[in-house]
């Protein structure tokens, strides 16, 4: 399993424009937390309410 990396808005949203480096990533904007699943290159990206939410979906343990 990938280890989650929190990162800054900055560092998320070069993960998401250029699809690299891969792996799984977190940061929160405002109450929000954005979760993005970079392990295929594709940057699936989520928006949560809740850090434990992101956390589950990046392990894949929650549907959105």
């Amino acid at each position: 399993m990938c280890r989650i990396h929190r990162v800054s808005s900055e560092k998320m949203l070069n993960v998401i424009d250029f699809r690299t480096p891969p792996g799984l990533f977190l940061t929160k904007e405002g109450r929000k937390w954005v979760a993005v699943d970079n392990t295929t290159g594709d940057a699936w990206t989520e928006e949560f309410s809740r850090k434990r939410q992101a956390v589950r979906w990046l392990r894949g343990k929650f549907e959105t």
